[in-house]
């Protein structure tokens, strides 16, 4: 059994404020079989008042996994991780904002490629 072809993607994932704790905006979870290598993601709160904090976790193995954290960030500034993310069945690349207020635009962008097993 081995991988079929690379298949490349470009995507974004977008929620909304709920005014509380925190909000997440989510891609996954990944499908049986498939393994996504995620070349290039960020996140950015498009309004004028900015978030508590925004990070970047994985998340399906029963913990979140902290892959990046920006405190403090400026309203409406695109925030990067410029290293790749390997992300296997089950799992989820989550963009955590703390502190977004009600009906903030929240995006998270993502790109790169994906193989499924055969």
């Amino acid at each position: 059994m081995g991988e079929g072809p690379r298949l490349y993607f470009r995507t974004r994932e977008v929620g909304v404020g709920g005014g509380v704790a925190y909000d997440d905006v989510v891609f996954g979870p990944v499908k049986v079989g498939r393994h996504y290598l995620i070349t290039r993601h960020a996140a950015i709160d498009e309004t004028s008042a900015p978030s508590t904090s925004i990070r970047g976790l994985v998340q399906g193995h029963g913990y979140d996994h902290l892959i990046w954290q920006k405190s403090t960030p400026a309203a409406n500034t695109l925030y990067h991780d410029p290293d790749p993310i390997e992300l296997f069945e089950g799992e989820s690349l989550v963009a955590r904002f703390t502190g977004a207020t009600s009906a903030d635009k929240l995006v998270l962008y993502l790109e790169g490629s994906w193989t499924e097993s055969e």
